[in-house]
Order: C-alpha cells, then structure tokens, then sequence
C-alpha cells in the first residue's frame, strides 16, 4: 500500500491535504469532522487587523464613559495587538482540545509591529504553527515596489524572532519578482510558503451604481498559475511549499505534488461538496501511487519541478508561443 505520510514546517502529517482557513473550519464540531473525514490538519479561519482594532475601539468607547481615566490613557497607549480578542483564542483552545490533527492559526495581516505580541498568544493557546496571510493590495501609485517587499520580509522577521511554533508565509502573486521576494523568504525563519492567497474581488451593482462583495471560490483550472510558480521556485526555495487554489479533485493534489510543493490546502471544493471529498483525494492519490509505482509522496515530489534551463521554457515563454501557434 502506498505511503502518503508527509511532512509539513516539521508537522507529521497523514497525508498531503490540509483544510485551509475558511468557515470550514471555524468551530470544534466542523474541525472534528474535516479530522474523520480525513484531512491530515486545518487552518483556522483568519482573524484580521480590522477585527482586532475594531474590539479594541469598542472597548475605548466603553472606557470613555467611565471614571477610569489613568485606565483609559493607559491602554491607548498601548498596541492593539497586544490586547487582541480573546474570542479568537478561545476558540483556538476549544478546537486544538478537541482535534487529534496539527491545528495551524492564521493571522491576516500587513505591519509587524502589530503582530508580534498576538502571535505570543497564539503560541500560548496552543497553535502547532502560525500562517501570516499577508492579504496587502498595492493600491496607491505612492507606494514603489520595494517598500511593499521590505514590509513584508519586516513582518515575517518580527514574528518569526518572537514565536517558538513554525510560521508559514501566505503570499499573492502580485511581486514585480517573484523569485526575487522568494529568495528573500530563504534569509527569514518562515518554515513554508502558501501559494497563493486568493484576495477578494469586488463586483459592481449596475442598477444600484455601489460595489457588492462576490464570493470568489476557486475553480479547477485556478490550479495553474500556482502550479508554474511552484514548479520554478522548488529549487529556490529552501522552505516547504503549499500549494492552495483550485484543488478540486485527486489529480490536483498529484499535479501539486509533482510540481514540488509538500501539501495542498483545499477550501472551494468543500463549499460545493461535503467533508468526504476529502477521502475520495486521499484515496485517488494513493490509487495514481499504486498504478505508477510510486510507495511514498517523496518518491516522486517535484518529478515535475524546474531543475535547469531546458526545464524552465516549459513554464516560461517559449510554451506560451508554442500554444498560440498550435491555435492557428
């Protein structure tokens, strides 16, 4: 029988699928099942910047009409973050007591020095490791490139000297370089890189002339732009690599594997199916293992990952004129 036990920022893993931050996984009851089902671990449903300052604006408000004002002056002074909501470590607890599977916590978020003392705490609730979601929209012509990168590599230093749990680095692939930003990740102590954070993409009511939030879930062809970008940066990348987006079916999970990352988060599939989609990946991967020979996951990772120049035109230019040509 195959093997398909991996491994995951030092996580042993039963297999490659993890379930990643979403409603999905946001209660002990929907955790527990994602576990019976068998996902090999969960990432908790993202808390966010906003939803920590916005606790923490309710609490001033309500200090303000009290007689407390040493009390008040005090806590506005003090960072945010280092009060942080308590409902988000609660559940944290609730969850890692109830689950057998590495419970990763996942923080969305842009400046370091408001993250830090909330990822202590996150350490201290019990999180096996920590995903930074770094959901950061370069929407201001003010802004050059370099400083967006610079305030990145800041965070993820800032938060990696002050945890002892592995963190793993959740990007978009809006880098003017890519693969220069990655071989900046290789001088911080990020155990894995997430490809790639799926931001949100508005709509526009033309009736009622305002925007409307649309629910961006993956499709199976969203699998390829992380695909190319894992399979070029396999050999620069010292860290593991997960591969998120558009993972709908076994042949996803194998695709990703071959292209070199570790594990795959899985999210849309489970909007559309129930949490037993996830044995029908587990057990596809180990039917496609079976019939290829293969008896363990690292036996063929990165089969399909670029390792020289000849390898590189696959997934650079060259393949792209090829295509259109064939159209003609």
């Amino acid at each position: 029988m195959p093997d398909v036990k991996t491994r995951y920022m030092g996580l042993e893993l039963a297999n490659p699928v993890i379930v990643g931050s979403s409603t999905h996984t946001i209660t002990p009851e929907k955790v527990k099942a994602l576990e019976e089902a068998g996902a090999a671990a969960v990432v908790l449903k993202s808390i966010f910047e906003e939803q920590i300052r916005l606790e923490v604006t309710d609490m001033f408000d309500a200090l303000e009409q009290q007689e407390h004002a040493e009390a008040y002056e005090y806590l506005r002074a003090d960072y945010p973050m280092q009060i942080g909501p308590e409902t988000y470590l609660d559940r944290l607890r609730a969850i890692k007591a109830a689950a057998n599977i590495p419970v990763i916590a996942s923080v969305n978020c842009v400046d370091a020095d408001r993250w830090v003392a909330f990822g202590r705490k996150i350490e201290q609730a019990g999180a096996d490791a920590l995903e930074l979601n770094i959901y950061d929209i370069a929407a201001s012509n003010a802004v050059e490139s370099a400083e967006i990168e610079d305030r990145h590599i800041a965070l993820v230093e800032a938060v990696t000297a002050e945890v002892g749990i592995p963190v793993a680095v959740k990007i978009g692939p809006y880098y003017t370089s890519l693969p220069r930003f990655a071989a900046r990740l290789n001088a911080t102590q990020a155990r894995a890189v997430v490809m790639f954070n799926r931001f949100f993409q508005p709509d526009i009511d033309i009736e009622e002339l305002a925007l409307k939030p649309a629910i961006n879930l993956s499709r199976p062809d969203d699998i390829r732009l992380p695909l190319r970008w894992i399979a070029l940066l396999r050999s620069v990348l010292i860290c593991d690599i997960a591969l998120t987006s558009g993972v709908h079916d076994a042949a996803g999970v194998i695709k990703a594997l071959l292209a070199g990352a570790n594990t795959v988060q899985i999210c849309s599939v489970l909007y559309h199916r129930d949490p037993s989609v996830i044995g029908e990946l587990v057990r596809g991967l180990e039917a496609w293992m079976g019939q290829h020979g293969f008896y363990s996951v690292e036996a063929f990772r990165g089969r399909m990952a670029v390792t020289d120049a000849e390898d590189r035109q696959g997934y650079e230019r060259a393949q792209y004129v090829k295509s259109l040509v064939g159209l003609e």
